[in-house]
């Protein structure tokens, strides 16, 4: 960053202009800038500040008042910065919110800040930005530093380092933080301790799944869980071993389900030898079953052959006419669509004879028809356009009339007005000769009563700047819901815009999309249309919630604003001794006034009269020329009007209208078309007949049928061939299966039938007493199971849980750590710790210029033990005298030591955080204040390491008054101060 020039205007204690052209003072890299003390040289940096960040460093910042108390009234506050960021030649210019005399009326007026950043290309400065937040934007991530490095990396600021010098640790703490970015280091110790607190309920977590899985394995087993096994004691206690009381449970388990197995087995063999018999005894009963039903089943299929012979017949001729069904169809449907055809060839016939007037029924005449009818369509917008002129012509007769009727009122005024300005003029000068006192006075009055109102609306503006916020907030919710709302209208209307094209197409007109004449099938809305109307209405309500957000941001600013200026300008005197003295104001004000009251009466008639008049001579003037426009644009009308309606009574003919023209020969067309279209389809559909009973003839014959009658008489309906089938074939199968029922080997020689039910009943008895035997098998089973699937999972669990106590401990211990408690001696926390870090790097580098101004007596040491009664460390800060070789703390420096140590401390610190900041190269450097504490030697000591800086192009400016280093600098700058404010002395 290099500063070229800097101007600034009406700020602080400078009430005019001043620029200062940095590249001519600092030629030589070195200029003072000198002044007494408070003639403003510290302002001249807040200018700087105040250009690149918009606010100002310090206690300076805190007061807000930029603008110069001895600056004009209409003079505005600005300050313009040029300087070089990152290769880029920047002008800045940037105005602090102020107060101005309002242009019309009493009052004064808030104006808001601004901000303009212009970049050098081409030989011309070209805009970058107008608006503040993204100007301020632009400059910071070129600058790559915050405000408050700024301040201490370019602003080198008087006293700031000595107090960092002597501070505490915890205060120097403050300071670096504003430096160096730590935060990421706060989040890890925030991250760590959240990190114990989830092992901690993790552990928690872990305990009460093994307590859980205990009371599963001693609920399953129908035992009880030890005391030494308890929830709170579970992994607390080396000697109670969860697994050990786990595997006494499942061995007793085990042993139950040996004994529940040997019962269950020697039941299960003696209700198998029973099942075995009652299997036996119930096979030989089916089978004696089987032969019974199948004697009588042949029997009763047997007696039923006679009634199916008809049956028989009936389903042979059915089976060959069912091949002739498609050939003996189409005949039939053949004949009937000539008769049809036939039909409508006659009623098209008859239609066109009524209005064919005997011409013949071919395509030519229908040709003619069209070609007729287009002709006329093509003389429809002469028509529509006849109309439009007629009444055009009529509207501007209307109009012509009003307009005459208005140049003679219109005369009439501007005759009568120069008389009536000519007296207002003699009132005028009347009530002027008393109002020469009146000046005086009231602008007495106006001052208290100012004071007075700004006191009074200072109290009500505070009450109404809480609702202001909250419409502000309201106002911002409002513009987000308008913004989506418009992204759904555009959606919808982006995917009916299909739809939208097609409702402007019209037959003839060409579409935009692919240039036919014709849309047969145009597209239509899937759901309700979106038009562009939609559209725009939901983009201005965008803009509107917009403007309304932003006009309720303002008026929070603006009422913050007024609510200052109005304090500002009541000042510190009582409300009630401000109403005496603006009571007292305007009581003498208005006996002065009495004698002038006549003045603004009279000049507000003269200024009505002579307003009245010239707009009475202007609206006779645009009256008239609107008269000689529109008589003009009526003969006009009126002549298109009628050479358009003539064209079109040529050629309508003897018809009403185009309209009555265009459809009857449209119909006569279609007639003379479906009379064409009729007759040869008639033609087809007879020839068609012929050949489909020709072909149905022949495959009957071939089929073995007398004839095509006899074949269609053959024929069954739909699905009743497939009926007289499947009956035929079931009764043939039904009775081929009780033959071989009746055949079958093991049907023959079967004896008596077997006792089945006492078996079964001798059998129930055994099976009862297995089941009672595998349900207790079963459930010795389920309970081994149970337990050696819990075995594994309570060792997982107890496994587990030692390695979570385990982490538990390393991340308490860990968090412990960075957070300055536990193993960690020091007390340091992360973040502090880091600090510490940067401190020893800032130590290191300063080391190097207080040796060279203390002529190799001092060097920082950084150190980091315990502060006092046990605080925190790591941020102690300590010199080492060469001369004695002692460790002493920087609070027992002389004064111009501690200049020197602060001097180099800056320094330092600024090459620290510049390289922190990704190595910005900081080309302009101010020093400010304390080399009064130096003596001869030290002060030429400082300026060698002063001089050192501006190698490589550095410029360095020293803020100081006192007078010797005038005689050493031989560039400066001098700030003059004066009852009229301070100024620039080169």
């Amino acid at each position: 960053m290099r500063l070229h020039s800097l101007t600034l205007t009406a700020f602080g204690p400078f009430a005019g202009t001043e620029t200062v052209d940095v590249d001519d003072v600092a030629r030589d890299g070195l200029f003072l800038l000198w002044g007494p003390t408070g003639a403003g040289k510290t302002t001249l940096l807040d200018a700087v500040v105040f250009a690149l960040y918009g606010v100002v460093p310090g206690a300076r910042g805190e007061a807000r008042r930029l603008r110069s108390d001895h600056a004009d009234a209409a003079t505005r506050t600005e300050v313009s910065c040029e300087l070089t960021l990152a290769g880029e030649r920047l002008l800045v210019v940037r105005r602090p919110e102020q107060t101005r005399p309002k242009k019309r009326g009493a009052g004064e007026t808030t104006e808001q800040a601004k901000l303009t950043v212009q970049r050098w290309s081409a030989g011309a400065w070209e805009p970058v930005s107008t608006r503040i937040d993204e100007g301020s934007e632009y400059l910071r991530v070129r600058l790559g530093l915050s405000a408050e490095q700024f301040c201490q990396v370019v602003l080198l600021p008087q006293g700031d380092f000595a107090r960092f010098l002597r501070a505490e640790p915890e205060d120097r703490a403050k300071l670096l933080r504003t430096l160096f970015d730590v935060d990421r280091f706060a989040r890890a110790e925030e991250w760590l301790a959240g990190e114990r607190r989830a092992a901690e309920e993790a552990l928690r977590a872990d305990r009460h799944r093994v307590s859980t899985l205990l009371h599963r394995v001693a609920q399953i087993a129908d035992v009880e869980v030890p005391e030494e096994l308890a929830p709170e004691l579970v992994g607390a206690r080396p000697g109670a071993s969860v697994g050990t009381w786990v595997r006494t449970v499942r061995a007793r388990a085990a042993e139950r389900l040996t004994a529940a197995g040997a019962a269950a087995v020697a039941a299960a063999e003696g209700t198998a030898r029973v099942d075995a018999e009652l299997a036996a005894a119930r096979a030989l009963a089916d089978r004696h079953t089987r032969r019974d039903r199948a004697r009588a089943r042949l029997e009763q299929l047997t007696a039923r052959d006679p009634e199916l012979a008809p049956l028989r017949a009936r389903a042979d001729a059915g089976r060959r006419a069912e091949v002739l069904r498609d050939v003996l169809e189409a005949a039939g449907r053949s004949a009937l669509a000539a008769e049809r055809a036939a039909t409508a060839r006659e009623t098209a016939e008859a239609a066109w004879a009524a209005v064919g007037s005997g011409r013949p029924a071919v395509p030519e005449t229908a040709r003619e028809l069209r070609d007729a009818a287009a002709h006329a369509r093509a003389l429809l917008p002469d028509a529509a356009r006849a109309g439009e002129l007629a009444s055009g012509a009529a509207r501007l007769a209307r109009e012509v009339a009003r307009l005459t009727a208005a140049c003679a009122d219109g005369a009439r005024a501007v005759e009568e007005e120069p008389a009536r300005v000519a007296a207002a003029q003699v009132r005028l000068d009347a009530a002027s000769a008393a109002a020469a006192r009146l000046p005086g006075v009231a602008a007495a009055e106006e001052a208290a009563r100012d004071a007075l109102d700004a006191a009074t609306r200072a109290d009500a503006l505070a009450g109404r700047l809480g609702g202001a916020r909250a419409g502000a907030d309201a106002a911002r919710l409002a513009w987000v819901e308008a913004r989506e709302r418009l992204v759904e209208v555009r959606t919808a209307r982006l995917d009916g815009m299909a739809a939208e094209l097609a409702a402007g197409l019209t037959d003839g007109a060409d579409c935009p999309v692919c240039g036919a004449t014709e849309h047969p099938r145009p597209a239509v809305h899937a759901g309700a249309p979106v038009t562009a109307d939609d559209e725009e209405r939901a983009r201005a309500a965008v803009d509107a919630a917009d403007e309304r957000r932003t006009t309720a941001g303002r008026v929070v600013e603006e009422r913050e604003r007024q609510l200052a200026v109005l304090r500002a300008r009541a000042g510190d005197v009582p409300a009630a001794e401000l109403a005496a003295q603006a009571a007292a104001a305007r009581a003498e004000r208005d006996e002065v006034a009495a004698l002038a009251a006549g003045v603004g009466a009279a000049r507000s008639a003269l200024a009505a009269a002579e307003q009245r008049r010239d707009a009475a001579a202007a609206a006779l003037a645009a009256d008239r020329e609107a008269l000689q426009r529109r008589t003009a644009e009526q003969a006009a009308a009126e002549q298109g009007a009628a050479e358009a309606a003539a064209r079109v009574d040529a050629a309508r003919g003897e018809d009403r209208d185009l309209p009555a023209r265009i459809a009857r020969l449209t119909a006569e067309a279609q007639r003379c078309e479906a009379a064409v279209a009729a007759a040869a389809e008639e033609v087809r559909a007879r020839e068609a007949a012929a050949a489909a009973q020709t072909a149905a003839e022949e495959r009957s014959a071939a089929a073995g049928f007398p004839d095509v009658l006899d074949a269609a008489a053959a024929l069954l309906p739909a699905g009743e061939l497939a009926t007289l089938d499947r009956r035929l074939r079931e009764h043939d199968e039904a009775r081929s299966v009780a033959a071989a029922t009746l055949a079958d080997p093991e049907l023959a020689d079967l004896g008596e039938r077997p006792d089945v039910a006492a078996l079964q009943e001798r059998c129930a008895g055994l099976t009862a007493a297995r089941e009672e035997a595998v349900t207790a098998l079963d459930q010795a089973r389920r309970c081994a199971g149970a337990l050696d699937g819990l075995s594994g999972d309570v060792v997982a669990a107890e496994e587990e849980l030692a390695e979570r106590t385990a982490r538990a401990g390393q991340v308490a211990a860990l968090a412990d750590l960075v957070g300055g408690r536990g193993a960690n001696t020091l007390r340091m926390r992360l973040q502090s710790f880091v600090l510490a870090a940067r401190l020893e790097q800032v130590a290191e580098v300063a080391s190097r210029r207080l040796q060279e101004m203390s002529r190799g007596r001092y060097t920082f040491l950084h150190s980091d033990a315990l502060g006092r009664h046990g605080a925190r460390g790591g941020l102690g800060l300590d010199v080492l005298d060469e001369y004695t070789g002692t460790r002493r703390p920087t609070k027992t420096l002389s004064g111009g030591e501690s200049f020197m140590a602060s001097l180099a401390l800056a320094l330092g610190l600024a090459d620290v955080v510049t390289a922190e900041a990704g190595g910005v190269q900081m080309d302009t450097l101010f020093v400010d204040e304390g080399f009064g504490t130096l003596d001869a030697h030290a002060l030429d000591a400082v300026m060698t390491v002063l001089d050192e800086l501006r190698r490589g192009g550095r410029t360095v400016g020293v803020i100081s008054h006192l007078e010797e280093l005038r005689t050493r600098v031989p560039t400066r700058l001098e700030v003059v101060a004066g009852r009229s404010g301070s100024r620039l002395a080169s």
